[in-house]
């Protein structure tokens, strides 16, 4: 079963559901600035879910700097933030740093066909680890979502970008049509893009001023499918079943 048709418009056309006050500026918006000041702004239990991808600070190089120099966000205080904010959180933060995240409700495993990135042994990781906090009210059918990594050419602008296909599969098995989402670390805008193909609201914030006017322009130029793929299909084409 397909979820209902889409329209092509933007998100203004999405069902109204209420959104606790959030700052109509910060809705269905990317907006330029440091997540530790901003979030003050958004009320408890505001959005649906939360989703945070942030830096690794292990040095991975970006071009012009490393992720060691950017911005450093305390994981305690980021969960913490994200909680009081969203009732499921989904924290991307890498093998190296898991332990350095508050313990975790749950874990899903990201697998990575074909990466290669190596791991501490000299070998491939072919798996990341996703940090769930809360309870999703919908059932997610395997802890297991396929999404090959490496950088997809709409957000290549990005160094580390996240796959369309795992945000796709996290925000539709944990929200609603409707519902909102947050992302305080938006980088390439992979989230907000999820959204809005998915009929989601979406509150992103992003530090760089660059990075935050290209993933505005990503966004502006997605076009919304007339269909959404359900999660069911999205999980056999991974594995390569046909449908």
């Amino acid at each position: 079963m397909t979820e209902a048709p889409v329209s092509a418009s933007k998100n203004t056309t999405i069902p109204p559901r209420p959104h606790n006050q959030i700052p109509p500026e910060y809705l269905d918006a990317i907006t330029t600035g440091d997540c530790r000041e901003l979030v003050a702004r958004l009320p408890d239990q505001s959005c649906a879910l939360a989703f945070a991808d942030p830096p690794y600070w292990v040095g991975y190089d970006y071009g012009n700097r490393t992720d060691k120099d950017m911005a450093h966000i305390d994981p305690a205080w980021l969960v913490a933030e994200l909680r009081r904010i969203a009732p499921i959180v989904c924290v991307t933060p890498g093998i190296a740093n898991v332990y350095r995240y508050p313990p975790a409700d749950w874990l899903l495993a990201w697998s990575k066909p074909a990466s290669t990135g190596r791991n501490w042994s000299g070998g491939y990781n072919v798996w990341e680890p996703v940090l769930v906090y809360g309870k999703p009210t919908r059932r997610l059918w395997q802890d297991l979502i396929t999404a090959p990594g490496g950088r997809e050419q709409a957000g290549a602008f990005n160094r580390c970008p996240k796959p369309l296909r795992l945000l796709t599969a996290l925000i539709q098995a944990m929200t609603s049509p409707g519902d909102t989402v947050f992302d305080p670390v938006a980088g390439s805008g992979t989230t907000a893009v999820a959204c809005k193909q998915l009929r989601r609201h979406y509150v992103a914030f992003e530090i760089d001023p660059d990075t935050a006017e290209k993933a505005r322009q990503r966004v502006e130029n997605t076009q919304q499918p007339l269909f959404v793929v359900p999660l069911e299909q999205l999980s056999l084409e991974a594995e390569g079943i046909p449908g």
